[in-house]
C-alpha cells in the first residue's frame, strides 16, 4: 500500500495507471487498463499486476474507515480464475471486518469495457477473473510512521496517472532473472517503487513474487516462464524491504521434475506450487516477504475468450469509474 495521496511523478503507480473510486462508506472500486505490456502467458494481466491494484483500492478505502488510524497491509491472497484480458479491469472492494487490530477487504475483480460495462462470458453471463482478500494490521493515528499528515480529506476519486508505459513494466522496475531454477529475481529499489515511508510498494513486492513463481515454475516442468501463468498469490509481509536490491528465492513443491532435476516424460501437471521468499540483499538478506504461489501451463489455464485492448491505443485515457 501506498499512502498519502497519489504517488510522486515518476512512479510504478502511476505508469500502471489506476483510476479508484470510493462508493458510499465500506465500498470503492478501482480500474486499470489491460495493455501487452502488463500481461503474461495468458494474455491477460499478471496476478502481481491486479494485487496491486487490489492492494491500492484497499488502502484507499482502509483510509477512509480508519481515519484517525492508519493501517498497513499485512496479508494479500488473490486467486485468478480466468485470463483478466480487459480491455479494462475493475476491482470491487467491500469491507468484511474492522476489528481493533485488523482489518479485513474483500475484492472481486472483472473485465470491463471502457463504460464499465461488465465482458461476459460465452454464455452471456457474468463472470469475475478473480477474487482477494487483504488483511491490513490497523496502526494508531497517534503512532504512524509516515512523514506526512494523513490524507483524512481525501477526494471520493482518485485518478493514479504518470507515464504511459512504453515497455514490459518488468523492464521498467529493472527487475532481471539471476537464476531461473533457483526463482532467483532481482528487483532495484529506489523512488520509483518507494511507498510513502520510503519502503519498496506492496504491490512490486508481489508482482516480483509473480515473476519468481513463473522462473521456477517454468524451469521445473521445462515450460519456461513464457508458458506459465501464475493463477494463486498469497502474500504474507513482514517487514519492509528498504536498502536492496530485493532478491527472491524459490522453492517449487511440485513441479514436475523427479529427485535428480529432470523433466519426466509425458503431460506436465496441470498446476504446480512454489514458496518464493523476498529478501533485503542490501540489509544482511533480512526476510521481508513470503509468498504462496501456485502456477499452471498457460494452455491449461484457459485461452482468453475476450478480446483484450489490441484495437485500443495504450496512452488512451483511463475511463472514469462509473
Amino acid at each position: 500500500m501506498t499512502v498519502g495521496g497519489d504517488p510522486p511523478p515518476g512512479h510504478f503507480l502511476g505508469d500502471l495507471g489506476f483510476r479508484t473510486e470510493l462508493l458510499g462508506e465500506t465500498g470503492a472500486v478501482g480500474r486499470t487498463r489491460v495493455t501487452r505490456f502488463v500481461t503474461g502467458a495468458d494474455g491477460g494481466a499478471r496476478a502481481g499486476v491486479l494485487a496491486t491494484l487490489v492492494d491500492v483500492v484497499g488502502g484507499l478505502l482502509g483510509v477512509r474507515i480508519l481515519a484517525p488510524d492508519w493501517m498497513a497491509t499485512a496479508d494479500l491472497t488473490i486467486q485468478l480464475v480466468r485470463p483478466a484480458v480487459g480491455p479494462f479491469v475493475e476491482a470491487r472492494a467491500e469491507l468484511v471486518r474492522r476489528g481493533r487490530t485488523t482489518m479485513v477487504i474483500e475484492a472481486v475483480i472483472v473485465n470491463v469495457l471502457g463504460d464499465g460495462t461488465e465482458v461476459p462470458d460465452p454464455g452471456g453471463g457474468s463472470a469475475p477473473v478473480a477474487w482477494s482478500t487483504t488483511t491490513f494490521a490497523v496502526l494508531p493515528g497517534g503512532n504512524r510512521t509516515a512523514s506526512q499528515d494523513l490524507p483524512f480529506g481525501l477526494p471520493p476519486q482518485l485518478d493514479i496517472s504518470g507515464t504511459v508505459l512504453d515497455r514490459s513494466v518488468l523492464d521498467r522496475l529493472g527487475m532481471s532473472v539471476l537464476d531461473a531454477a533457483g526463482g532467483r529475481v532481482s528487483l532495484p529499489v529506489g523512488p520509483y517503487v518507494h511507498n510513502s515511508i520510503q519502503g519498496v510498494q506492496g504491490g512490486a513486492m508481489a508482482l516480483l513474487g509473480d515473476v519468481a513463481a513463473a522462473e521456477a515454475l517454468g524451469a521445473a516442468t521445462g515450460l519456461g516462464a513464457a508458458s506459465v501463468v501464475v493463477t494463486d498469490l498469497q502474500v504474507a509481509y513482514l517487514t519492509l524491504g528498504r536498502v536492496g536490491p530485493i532478491v527472491s528465492r524459490a522453492t517449487v513443491l511440485d513441479g514436475g521434475a523427479d529427485g535428480g532435476g529432470d523433466v519426466p516424460d509425458g503431460p506436465v501437471p496441470a498446476a504446480e506450487s512454489a514458496v518464493v521468499e523476498l529478501v533485503d540483499s542490501g540489509a544482511g538478506d533480512r526476510l521481508t516477504t513470503v509468498i504462496n504461489a501456485r502456477g499452471m501451463a498457460a494452455d491449461a489455464f484457459g485461452a482468453p475468450w475476450a478480446p483484450a485492448s489490441a484495437g485500443m491505443p495504450d496512452g488512451a485515457p483511463l475511463p472514469v469509474a462509473p
